[in-house]
């Protein structure tokens, strides 16, 4: 007797939780591999998945004659339109190279939008096959959470943390299949004997026990420390070396370094380009001796080998501390610096990097370490959420300090001159951008500054596989994030014969939030979303020096003017350098009165409050409108001050200051706004400023997107201070003192 098949209600229920399983799965994938499809195909793709899968259920003619059918909808496609053969064929070609890097270890590899459309509708089919067909068919879905566990971990392990989330309701909806399943053959097979018992299959009280038990799953912790697996990882690392780029892989020298990939803040850890979507879980915690006066660069790696289409770590020799434990510094002796004492506490697990700050000299808190002539820094053993302290020299740069340096370049600084076969563009574009600066340090900044006026974005397009990435950015995109604009100047300074290497870590900024820990010292939360990417070029005759070439509002230039008449680097007796680099005692914050000038370059030059000290009862209510009257006053000196002297710079400035505050009255710049149509909102809205605002417009555009080596004349800047001087009084005169100071003085989180 043949067995009747499950009800219809049965099948369409079973159906529709196989379709939202299979949607799920989708929309993970369109997520991690960032394909950004229309909300609807998705859907589609799942829903053909799953009647496909009905179909071959049904009746495996039925299922053979739509495969049979879809096949020859397809070939009559590429015969009466050619360009979709041209379509597949470029599908293909991808699609070999794709594999051919798989098969030669690189997990990372990535592929155009072609290929993961291609994927994501094989992934639809086959995990509808696989769901429904093993939920109908056989009543369990064991299997299918086996699928699940392979998709939602790979892109659990590769940073890509909502697939946790997304896996836990894929079981749940698994489990459900599965009770459902299982009733539905019970069910079948009932009604195949003749009985009609009412609620026979018991469906109810299994679906409450598996809703309770993932209700209780889904209140426990979330976060384990990882897992060592100790010598079993290392020869599984061995045998597989691609897995050492994958999350918890620690245990193995090639899978504890810091990577941008870690973070969220790269696609992969193979190609460079394509969009982000950066990852805002605290990575760790830096404790300083007071509050951030400037942008705090913690490096994680330095990587010396351009291919074209990524950066490898490259040769580097080793560098051994001597008997009193210090690093030896490759800066010169004269150089300007300042001992820098910096406690990080980790919350994520990057292995053994050793976050630190150009340059250091000591780590205290950790067995051993090891270090390389790039000063990348590496624990002997995993750190996991271990606090270390990092004792540095940090430089203090001065212009003129930097060109008037001597020196001779060595022989050992070819590694940081290399370069792959190159458009020869880019080379003309580096000599173009310098001009006449003939000292390495100009034409550096040069490059830094023409790479800083270009546009900043997370979703830049892919790089097409043949084509070199600093080549297609330069040339073809002109905008991206960190990666490009870092990597840009790195291979540009090569191209004029400057030492550089390109640098991974975390920027922090001053506007950092902060919180002040019971020892009086300033604790700053690092999130991935800090994660950045800069440059270090170096100098004969002085050293290193770091540059910033992305155009972040929250990253300005970093400050290059310290007056040379400051305190030089000492290297102290062992006794002093251990009183130094206590913990309890090196980071207790200094008074303003301490602070020598070098200091407050970093720190803001506050302190927390003393402990102890208490206000009297009538002090506070008297101290706070004055507190608050100074604060007023100096808010409004920072907003009138400008940053820098040169024309090119003020002009810009007093443009960007000017839009904020207009911003503020309900007259901001629209995204889609060019320069001279705010202009012209601007004329329009305030008319006693027309004239004004669109020479300002003017010089504005000329400044910021002329050629870098045409000069700016200084009447344009003392146009733009008077254009930032008339707008303050006219919106002060339009809506009156009290208006003003609330509007001008509120703060405003970004978003």
């Amino acid at each position: 007797m043949v067995a009747a098949r499950p009800s219809a209600g049965y099948q369409l229920t079973i159906a529709l939780l196989g379709l939202v399983a299979v949607r799920l799965v989708l929309h993970s994938l369109d997520e991690f591999w960032r394909m950004a499809l229309p909300w609807e195909w998705p859907w589609i793709l799942a829903g053909i998945g799953v009647l496909y899968s009905w179909v071959w259920w049904r009746s495996r003619l039925a299922g053979l004659l739509c495969t049979l059918g879809a096949g020859a909808a397809l070939a009559f496609a590429l015969w009466r339109d050619p360009a979709l053969g041209g379509w597949l064929a470029g599908l293909a070609g991808e699609g070999a190279a794709l594999a051919a890097e798989l098969a030669a270890g690189n997990l990372g590899a990535t592929f155009g939008h072609r290929v993961g459309l291609a994927l994501v509708a094989l992934a639809g089919l086959g995990t509808g096959l696989l769901v429904t067909g093993e939920a109908l068919g056989r009543g369990r879905t064991a299997w299918t959470i086996v699928l699940g566990l392979v998709i939602f971990g790979t892109e659990w392990g590769w940073y890509f943390d909502p697939a946790a989330g997304y896996f836990q309701l894929y079981v749940v909806l698994s489990l459900i299949l599965w009770v459902l399943g299982q009733a539905a053959l019970r069910d079948a097979r009932w009604r195949a004997e003749g009985r009609h018992a009412g609620w026979r299959s018991g469906v109810a009280p299994t679906l409450a026990a598996v809703l309770a038990v993932a209700l209780v799953a889904g209140l426990l912790p979330g976060h384990y420390a990882p897992v060592n697996l100790g010598e079993l990882g290392r020869r599984i690392q061995e045998a597989l070396p691609a897995l050492g780029r994958f999350r918890g892989a620690g245990v193995a020298d090639w899978g504890s370094d810091f990577s941008l990939a870690a973070t969220g803040f790269s696609p992969d850890g193979g190609r460079l380009g394509g969009s982000v979507v950066p990852d805002d879980r605290v990575a760790l915690r830096v404790r300083t001796p007071g509050p951030l006066g400037q942008t705090l660069y913690l490096r994680g790696a330095a990587y010396l080998t351009y291919t074209g289409w990524s950066w490898e770590r490259g040769e580097s020799p080793e560098m051994n501390p001597d008997s009193y434990g210090l690093l030896p510094s490759l800066m010169a002796p004269d150089a300007m610096s300042r001992s820098l004492q910096v406690e990080v506490m980790p919350a994520l697990d990057f292995g053994r990097t050793i976050f630190n700050v150009l340059e250091p000299r000591r780590v205290d808190g950790l067995s051993g370490f090891e270090a390389d002539a790039e000063a990348n820094l590496r624990a002997r053993h995993g750190i996991g959420d271990q606090p270390y302290t990092v004792v540095a020299r940090l430089p203090l740069y001065n212009r003129e300090q930097i060109r008037s340096a001597m020196g001779e370049a060595g022989p050992d600084l070819a590694r940081y001159l290399q370069l792959p076969d190159l458009p020869a563009r880019i080379g003309e574009l580096a000599q173009a951008i310098t001009g006449r600066a003939d000292h390495p340090y100009e034409q550096a900044e040069a490059i830094e500054q023409y790479l800083r006026s270009l546009a900043y974005t997370l979703t830049p397009p892919r790089t097409p596989a043949d084509r070199d990435f600093v080549d297609y950015f330069l040339f073809d995109l002109g905008q991206g994030y960190c990666t490009y604009f870092a990597s840009a100047m790195v291979v540009m300074l090569r191209e004029l014969g400057i030492p550089a290497r390109f640098v991974e870590g975390f920027a922090v900024p001053a506007s950092t939030s902060f919180t002040v820990d019971a020892r009086g010292g300033y604790v700053y939360e690092v999130r991935n979303s800090l994660a950045h990417a800069w440059v270090e070029a170096y100098f004969p005759g002085y050293g290193w020096v770091t540059f910033d070439p992305t155009p972040r509002a929250d990253l300005p230039l970093i400050p290059r003017n310290a007056p040379l008449a400051v305190q030089q680097w000492v290297d102290l007796p062992p006794d002093d350098l251990a009183e130094i680099t206590d913990p309890a005692e090196g980071l207790a914050p200094q008074t303003p009165r301490d602070q020598t000038p070098e200091d407050q370059e970093i720190f803001g030059g506050g302190s927390a409050a003393s402990e102890g000290r208490t206000w009297p009862r009538l002090g506070l209510p008297l101290a706070l409108p004055v507190l608050l009257l100074l604060a007023a006053a100096w808010t409004l000196r920072a907003q009138n001050r400008f940053r820098y002297r040169d024309a090119r710079s003020v002009v810009q400035e007093a443009w960007e200051k000017a839009a904020w505050l207009l911003g503020r009255f309900g007259l901001p710049r629209r995204p889609h706004e060019t320069v001279a149509e705010y202009a012209r909102t601007l004329a329009d809205a305030l008319p006693l400023l027309k004239e004004e605002a669109l020479r300002a417009a003017a010089d504005y555009g000329a400044a910021r997107y002329g050629p870098p080596g045409r000069p700016v004349p200084a009447e344009a800047a003392q146009r733009a201070r008077a254009l930032w001087e008339r707008v303050s009084e006219a919106l002060f005169d339009r809506y009156g003192w009290r208006v003003y100071l609330w509007r001008r003085l509120g703060w405003r989180r970004r978003r």
